[in-house]
């Protein structure tokens, strides 16, 4: 009796990469690897480009930050060599004064007259960008009663502010020079209403962490509270009171703490962050319950769907200590100095990689991503352009090995469709290779170019006539118990859009 011919199609790869599972035990939906790969609820593609958006400075940009003013007007902020600069579509022009240092936290607010303002912890004293002129916040003078109540004004002796955070008309900050688990908050001032950035009473603060001394990294308001990101242990803080008494401070049950102060970013209805042994998301059921859950692993009834752990692993502890956050389009970003970028689709659920993007800082202006990177430019990402900055976008996917449900059993592996999307003026190729039984195979290039006459050799046949949606075959005419597909483009201003794959096998006798 002959074999039948049979088929095996691949409709989707929404699980995204798994790196921890063994390239032949992840499920069908899910990768070994991917780089610059953007999966979707069928289809997948490249990522879209970037291009210069601003004139270049002679140092790294550090920090680029929309000031949002109480007019309801925006205008944006970056900073580059202790000097803040303001940037108005792409034009940076320096602000007189300049900053302690160049990593640099920003808030906006109001002084006592109501002017806008912007506060900058630079690891300094703290800072303030007002009336065009950036320079140190001058302690507010207490007067007598003041000075029985609320205290005497600390504010001169906060010399190392590293984080700041608003919470109901209260800023809080890390900022003492040699206790480093200690929170200060200042005084609100019942005469204007608000909280006052220039009054920052003695006796307003709390140290956390007290067992182990840990050092607090970075401030974020979560729900009802604040929560404090130490080194080995995170906190939350509920209430806004004038003295300790009126705080309920909670240590949340996490293996560990932040180890990078600017992966802490708000995602949705979760508060993500980095740590040493992976990536978190902090999340709250009700009003007295706060936890957090791994998502650089993402499990479900015990089966490991996606996964990003061992790439972390590979990454060194100085380079994870610099990682940048950012949410954008139902994505979280996170950048390491290399330039590769690890992206979770919180729709989706899954992971990918991309490279070419060493992001210092991120920002979102009217739906669109910039970045800001040490070649002192801030460059803007474009679903139009199809190359980084002129450079070609390492488009690459490697499945897992697929056995067809056949593990010990011979197949002879005989053809192979793709379909993809043929675009109106870009060129669109791909090269395709295998590895059958860990074997490689030769690459083929595919174009999905039908207006021309391309398919030769073992192709199949090629058509005349534009088309949206192309077909190509290829015939395998290899043995072998298990099958991995590499697909990789290199090629500048090349898209890249893939629907759908399938194989056509016939089972050996075992």
């Amino acid at each position: 009796m002959v074999s039948p011919k049979l088929l095996y199609p691949l409709r989707t790869f929404e699980l995204g990469i798994n790196d921890k599972t063994a390239a032949n035990l992840i499920p069908d939906q899910a990768v070994v690897d991917a780089e610059n790969v953007v999966f979707g609820k069928g289809p997948f593609w490249k990522r879209n480009g970037y291009v210069r958006y601003s004139n270049q400075l002679p140092q790294p940009i550090t920090k680029h930050y929309q000031h949002n003013r109480f007019n309801g007007d925006k205008a944006f902020l970056a900073v580059s060599d202790k000097k803040v600069y303001t940037e108005s579509n792409g034009n940076l022009s320096p602000i007189t004064g300049s900053l302690t240092g160049s990593d640099v936290q920003m808030i906006s607010y109001k002084d006592r007259n109501v002017g806008d303002v912007v506060l900058f912890a630079d690891g300094g004293k703290l800072k303030h960008y007002q009336a065009g002129v950036v320079s140190e916040v001058t302690p507010h003078a207490a007067d007598t009663n003041e000075q029985t109540d609320p205290g005497l004004n600390d504010l001169a002796n906060l010399t190392n502010f590293r984080a700041l955070a608003i919470k109901q008309d209260r800023i809080y900050a890390a900022a003492h020079p040699t206790v480093k688990n200690r929170l200060s908050f200042c005084h609100h001032d019942p005469k204007i209403g608000y909280a006052a950035y220039d009054y920052w009473p003695a006796i307003f603060f709390t140290d956390i962490a007290t067992d182990n001394n840990d050092v607090i990294n970075q401030l974020e308001v979560f729900r009802d509270g604040l929560v404090v990101l130490c080194e080995n242990s995170i906190w939350f803080l509920r209430g806004d009171g004038r003295t300790i008494n009126d705080f309920d401070q909670q240590k949340i049950n996490v293996p560990t703490g932040c180890i990078a102060p600017n992966s802490v970013k708000i995602v949705g209805n979760e508060l993500f962050y980095l740590a040493e042994d992976g990536l978190y998301a902090m999340y709250s059921t009700d009003q007295n319950y706060v936890s957090a859950r791994l998502v650089s692993t993402l499990v479900s009834e015990g089966r490991i769907l996606s996964s990003i752990e061992n790439t972390l692993k590979s990454i060194p502890l100085a380079d994870k200590r610099k990682a940048v956050g950012h949410y954008h389009d139902n994505k979280y970003y996170l950048s390491f100095p290399s330039g590769l970028a690890l992206v979770y689709d919180t729709i989706l659920q899954c992971w990918t990689k991309f490279t070419n993007i060493q992001a210092n800082s991120f920002l979102t202006k009217e739906g669109v991503l910039f970045f800001a990177s040490n070649s002192g430019h801030i460059y803007k990402f474009d679903e139009n352009v199809y190359s980084d900055d002129g450079e070609a976008i390492p488009f690459m996917l490697k499945t897992k090995n697929f056995d067809f449900g056949y593990e010990v059993q011979d197949k002879k592996y005989r053809k192979f469709w793709t379909i993809a999307r043929q675009y109106d003026a870009e060129q669109s190729i791909f090269n395709l290779s295998a590895k059958v039984d860990y074997i490689d195979v030769d690459i083929e290039q595919v174009s999905t170019d039908e207006s021309q006459a391309w398919g030769e050799g073992i192709w199949g046949e090629s058509y005349w006539g534009y088309r949206d949606v192309v077909q190509n075959e290829l015939r395998i005419q290899k043995r072998g118990k298990n099958i991995q597909l590499i697909i990789t483009n290199n090629e500048v201003d090349q898209p890249l859009t893939i629907y759908g794959m399938t194989f056509q096998y016939k089972l050996k006798k075992p």
